[in-house]
């Protein structure tokens, strides 16, 4: 729960930061659509395959281990409507505030002159040039907490899948 909630309070607070500090969303747009005008469109240079890895992305969700385990998780079928409501809530804040953070990010980049040599460092980068020292290692841990949540849930997947083929 704590990790939890570290991730989503780090995934809320970036990019509504990143687009104050970048002046508001009217100059975040701008600088985007400057660099790249059809920056987020969704069908420029689209491809059939594009477009059906775009459709089909969702679909191997409920098929991943850690994610069936917390489904079977649930104490009753009275209870998966509830289940459903907080882990479908969960999923659009986080998608939505990864998503900001990429886009904004972005613009707060090249806006300011900022090289980024590997985009998926981004989060980091902002954390690093748009926060004190202490928020920054909140951040951080935000990052750190998202890591182990995965690699714990990995790792009792795969102990389980181990223990039951034996």
């Amino acid at each position: 729960f704590v990790q939890g909630t570290i991730m989503m309070l780090a995934l809320v607070v970036m990019p509504l930061v990143v687009v104050f500090r970048a002046g508001g969303l009217d100059v975040t747009a701008e600088r985007m659509f400057s660099v790249d005008p059809n920056f987020l469109s969704m069908f420029h240079g689209l491809t059939v395959i594009g477009w059906l890895s775009a459709v089909a992305w969702g679909l191997g969700y409920f098929g991943q281990p850690h994610i069936i385990v917390r489904f079977m998780a649930v104490r009753s079928v009275a209870d998966v409507p509830k289940a459903r409501n907080i882990g479908m809530a969960w999923m659009i804040i986080s998608l939505a505030g990864a998503v900001g953070v990429g886009i904004f990010g972005r613009s707060y980049v090249v806006g300011n002159n900022i090289d980024v040599a590997d985009p998926e460092t981004i989060f980091i980068i902002l954390a690093n040039t748009l926060f004190i020292p202490l928020i920054t290692g909140f951040l951080l841990a935000a990052l750190l907490a998202a890591i182990m949540s995965t690699i714990s849930s990995q790792l009792l997947v795969a102990s389980s899948s181990l223990t039951e083929d034996f």
